[in-house]
Order: C-alpha cells, then sequence, then structure tokens
C-alpha cells in the first residue's frame, strides 16, 4: 500500500500522462484512488490480484489505454463504460465469463484484448459495435460465431485462436476492412468462400514482417498526440501498416480442401494437408 500510495503522490504531483501501477500485489483500490488524476491517459494495472475498480475511475475522463492483464475480473469492469475516450481495453489472462451490453456505450473503443479468460459465447455486445477494430477473443471456450458479426464494419482484426469453433458464418465476408485473421486450433472443416473475397487478404505482400494477429501491439498514428502527447510531423510514419501483419491463420484444425477462390487469399498458417484446387490441379500449400 504504501508504494501504491507513492505511484500516485508521484503522479499527482508531475502529471505524467501514464500511471503504472502493475506488478505491485494490489488485491483492492482504495475508493479515492483516481482522485484529482483528470490528466491521465494511460493506466497500467497488469499483473495484481484486482477484482474490481473504484469508483474514482470515472475522474480519469481523459484516460485511453487501460491494461487489466492478468487480475481477477470476472466481468469487464462497467465503470469503463462510462469514459467517453476510451481506446483500448487490455483484460486478458482473468476470469472473464461476460461481456455487458453497456459496452456499446464506448463508442470511440477500437481494440479489446479478451484472450485467455472463461467466456463460452461470443459476446452479442461486439455485433453492437461497428467501430471496434480489433477484437481478440482467443483462448476462451467459444463454440460458435453469430452471424450478426457482418455488422462490425470497421474490424481490422479478429482472433478467435484456440477456441472450439466449428462453423464460421458466410456474412464474415462483409468484414471489407478485415486484414488479420487467426483461427488456428478450433474445430473448423471447411470455410465460407466469402473470406476469400475479403479485399485485405491478398496474397502478395512486400517485406511481411512474419505475423498475422500482431493484435495487441499494433500502433495507430493518432497514438502520438492523444496519447502520448507528442506532436507528430504530418505525414510521418510511426507505425508500420497492417498490410504488414495480414493474412489467415488456419493452423490445427479440421480443414482438408477450399475452394479455388482461395488461390488468391494470403495464408500464414495453413496445414500441409489442406488443398487447394488451382489451375485444375491439386496442390499443397506449405
Amino acid at each position: 500500500m504504501d508504494e501504491l500510495n507513492a505511484c500516485i503522490k508521484l503522479n499527482k504531483y508531475s502529471h505524467f500522462h501514464t500511471l503504472d501501477l502493475s506488478r505491485i500485489k494490489i488485491g483492492k483500490l482504495p475508493e479515492n484512488t483516481f482522485e484529482g488524476m483528470s490528466h491521465i491517459r494511460q493506466l497500467f494495472l497488469n499483473e495484481n490480484s484486482i477484482s474490481a475498480l473504484p469508483e474514482s475511475i470515472k475522474e480519469l475522463v481523459n484516460l485511453k489505454v487501460v491494461m487489466l492483464d492478468w487480475n481477477k475480473f470476472d466481468s469487464v469492469p462497467e465503470e469503463l463504460f462510462e469514459i467517453d475516450g476510451i481506446r483500448d481495453i487490455y483484460i486478458s489472462h482473468n476470469s472473464i465469463t461476460k461481456v455487458d451490453q453497456g459496452l456499446k456505450n464506448s463508442k470511440k473503443l477500437r481494440r479489446i484484448i479478451l484472450s485467455f479468460n472463461k467466456l463460452e459465447e461470443f459476446p452479442a455486445v461486439f455485433s453492437e459495435m461497428p467501430n471496434l477494430k480489433i477484437l481478440d477473443l482467443a483462448s476462451n471456450s467459444i463454440s460458435r460465431v453469430p452471424k450478426e458479426i457482418g455488422g462490425m464494419s470497421s474490424l481490422i482484426g479478429l482472433s478467435l485462436a484456440d477456441n472450439k469453433v466449428e462453423e464460421v458464418p458466410e456474412e464474415i465476408g462483409a468484414l471489407s476492412n478485415l486484414t488479420m485473421l487467426d483461427l488456428s486450433a478450433n474445430k473448423l472443416k471447411t470455410l465460407p468462400v466469402t473470406i476469400a473475397r475479403l479485399p485485405n487478404l491478398t496474397q502478395h505482400i512486400k517485406e511481411h514482417s512474419g505475423f498475422v494477429n500482431n493484435l495487441t501491439a499494433l500502433g495507430f498514428e493518432e497514438d502520438g498526440e492523444e496519447i502520448y502527447g507528442v506532436s507528430l510531423l504530418k505525414g510521418y510514419q510511426t507505425t508500420l501498416p497492417v498490410s504488414r501483419y495480414s493474412g489467415i491463420n488456419l493452423l490445427f484444425n479440421e480443414v482438408i480442401v477450399l475452394d479455388k477462390e482461395f488461390c488468391n487469399v494470403f495464408f500464414m498458417k495453413l496445414d500441409s494437408k489442406v488443398s487447394v484446387n488451382c489451375r485444375q490441379t491439386f496442390w499443397m500449400i506449405l
């Protein structure tokens, strides 16, 4: 508690944009923890034993990024839904079984990392969040992907790796911005051909980074000023283009044959047993 109080006192005095309270064995935060800290843009609470957030977190009106990984939450904290400008929520490695509908009030949310939790269903609220860009649901127990996923028109990165998914609906073909798709380690036997028609899943990508699901570390140009408080020169590129991470990871499924339209898709990971009928002959994608 002494370390916690020291960090808070220092930040209130210095007005740093980031408050780092990670890895200090916090079990519960005092109710007044975030009073007078409206300047905070990034909050790190990862690797503690927290299961709830105090009401005072609503005072962080400029908060953009919150990291809650490796704690004891069983749901996404509702207190975050009232912070209008929040952009990124990292809450992997918890015990989350549900995501409340109130999350859709977070209109500017662009990324939520929910991997390594206890979700058994694809949270319905995500299909009502057309501005969401990055969704990581890897390593849960999801068996079904709803047709409503087709309404997530801004999605560029989706991971459902290491779940129990048996079928992907053809409505996923409406996600014209989808660039990174990780479906590895599921129970898929085929893929809808609509995936092969997604314009950003092309085969020829120069200087590919070797990643498909760089969902956690992917940077955005607006972060410079909005989150880090650093003005960037107009036109100066600070992040790699999303195409450098693009492709499909289909490793460790039960897919044997794909439609010939998948000949034009960039697969980063595909079992060698999977064949695609290209140019009237069967060949192996390695």
